[in-house]
């Protein structure tokens, strides 16, 4: 469970940048971007919290191949 919220929360976080700049380029205030990005890094520290090993950068791969079962690494 603490692998899908990880890759959920990292999802989140960088779904955040591509609206904040949609948002900005349609001189909109970026607010569905910071919505986004707080609930990103919510999920992450959720998905860390609920996990028993430390967390760090190699975590995210790792999350991804546990998740889809390591089909998408050659």
């Amino acid at each position: 469970m603490s692998d899908v919220l990880l890759l959920a929360g990292v999802a989140l976080c960088l779904l955040s940048l591509v609206l904040a700049v949609v948002q900005l380029l349609q001189t909109q205030p970026p607010r569905a971007a910071a919505l986004a990005l707080v609930a990103g890094i919510f999920l992450l520290f959720v998905g860390a919290w609920t996990n028993p090993q430390p967390f760090g950068p190699d975590t995210i791969p790792a999350a991804l191949d546990s998740v889809t079962g390591g089909g998408l690494r050659p």
